[in-house]
């Protein structure tokens, strides 16, 4: 554990958000991230740190999720230096949060340490885990579960305000894909596995609806 939060002190700190953004999340990505800052020989401080504050809420108006990497990150910096951590270790610790996004790739993950981060997020939106959470943030916004089988989704079909937009969208467009942007080996390791369940799984459902 870093000297700086706790798992207990970060949990405070997220209020609100759907099932597929809560501090469960975040606890999963925490285990997986210093996993891999392990095996890869990372800054696990750094890892740590960034894991458990990368969604951290910010306030904003209309879309919650919409650049939320960016606000995260700015609460993060302030959050830390109000501590007293050496600013060359927030900014590391900042870079990580700012560069894990998928959906806005203007800022890549330059370190290893934000490559644990980003690789960690990721795992957990795919797999058993990541079919949950699609279907979760589904309900929780109220779309649809199902409209047209994946093989007739174009990855172009990605916003997620449509009242048509499915999970099935969400796995055309990101789910499926995020394997293939995995930065390190580690990763790549853990995700084929869940790869094959999630494949899987949207497979049976496309199968499903035409029995």
């Amino acid at each position: 554990m870093n000297p700086w939060l706790s798992p207990e002190a970060a949990r405070a700190l997220y209020t609100g958000g759907d099932a597929a953004h809560d501090f469960d999340h975040v606890l999963r990505v925490s285990r997986l991230a210093d996993r891999i800052a392990e095996a890869e020989g990372a800054d696990r401080t750094v890892v740590q740190l960034a894991a458990l504050l990368h969604d951290l809420p910010a306030e904003t108006a209309g879309n919650q999720r919409a650049a939320h990497h960016l606000r995260s990150a700015q609460r993060a910096r302030d959050l830390l230096l109000d501590r007293g951590l050496p600013p060359p270790l927030v900014e590391q610790v900042v870079h990580c949060i700012e560069a894990h996004r998928y959906r806005d790739r203007t800022v890549l993950p330059s370190s290893l340490e934000a490559r644990c981060l980003y690789d960690a997020d990721k795992l957990d939106s795919i797999g058993a885990i990541g079919v949950a959470r699609a279907f979760a943030y589904a309900g929780a916004h109220g779309s649809r579960l199902w409209t047209r089988p994946a093989a007739q989704i174009d990855a172009s079909e990605n916003d997620r305000t449509t009242p048509d937009y499915t999970p099935v969208h969400e796995y055309v467009f990101k789910l499926q894909k995020l394997l293939d942007s995995l930065y390190t080996e580690s990763a790549r390791l853990l995700g084929a596995r869940r790869q094959k369940v999630m494949a899987a799984f949207f497979a049976q459902l496309d199968a499903e609806q035409s029995e």
